[in-house]
């Protein structure tokens, strides 16, 4: 069986997107999937933004809006699943624009799939993560007591939007500013406090296994745009 293309757009090696501009990409992308359009998967590292999904209000957030304007963060509210996360600098983000009908029609599955892509991409640079066993630690990829990566998705249509985000080396002091995903009484960590500052990939580095996993595990040839 011929793997279904999906288009890669990397925006990897620009300034960090800011939160707006990555979601109006992810809107119009969906659009085209849902008119019968190519899917795509978007790479990037966002400005500092704590974005707040829909089983959450502001209740885990530590800082006042001051404080978030003083560091530069922006606060967005969204329509993905989870609670509060961080996204900045040094920390991939892919957003998966997928049509999952009509054979893929499984949330859980498709959730799964990614922390499987996550935990392989993971393996690539020596760190063993994995899934909790914690029945509230869900939907994430841990090592130990500390979450490495967070994922959060939206599904309308069985078409997907928002996605994962891999700490390769983002400034995890800014988690201290919520609490992450909702959980108290664990961390958080990167790929570069793992293996330390001198075996750190780059978040390039990351993203060039990161799209391998992705298309063995989703079975898709994950390639450039080309005109239609």
């Amino acid at each position: 069986m011929t793997a279904r293309r999906i288009d890669l757009v990397s925006l990897l090696g620009h300034s960090p997107v800011p939160y707006d501009e990555a979601l109006a990409l992810q809107e119009a992308a969906a659009a085209r999937v849902k008119d019968g359009g190519r899917e795509s998967l978007f790479l990037l590292e966002h400005r500092d933004v704590i974005t707040i999904g829909r089983n959450a209000g502001r209740g885990d957030l530590l800082a006042t809006d001051e404080l978030l304007a003083r560091y530069g963060i922006d606060l967005r509210t969204t329509d993905r699943g989870g609670k509060l996360t961080f996204h900045g600098p040094g920390q991939l983000v892919a957003y998966p624009i997928l049509n999952l009908a009509p054979g893929a029609t499984d949330v859980r599955r498709y959730i799964r799939d990614l922390e499987e892509v996550l935990i392989r991409t993971a393996a690539d640079f020596g760190v063993a993560a994995g899934r909790s066993a914690v029945p509230e630690r869900w939907s994430s990829v841990w090592l130990g007591n500390d979450k490495l990566a967070a994922i959060g998705v939206h599904i309308s249509k069985w078409v997907t939007t928002h996605g994962v985000a891999l700490n390769v080396s983002t400034d995890l002091s800014r988690f201290a500013l919520i609490v992450p995903c909702g959980i108290s009484d664990g961390g958080v960590t990167s790929l570069s406090q793992l293996v330390g500052p001198a075996r750190t990939p780059s978040v390039a580095e990351v993203a060039v296994s990161f799209t391998r996993h992705f298309g063995d595990l989703f079975e898709r040839a994950v390639l450039p745009p080309e005109d239609p």
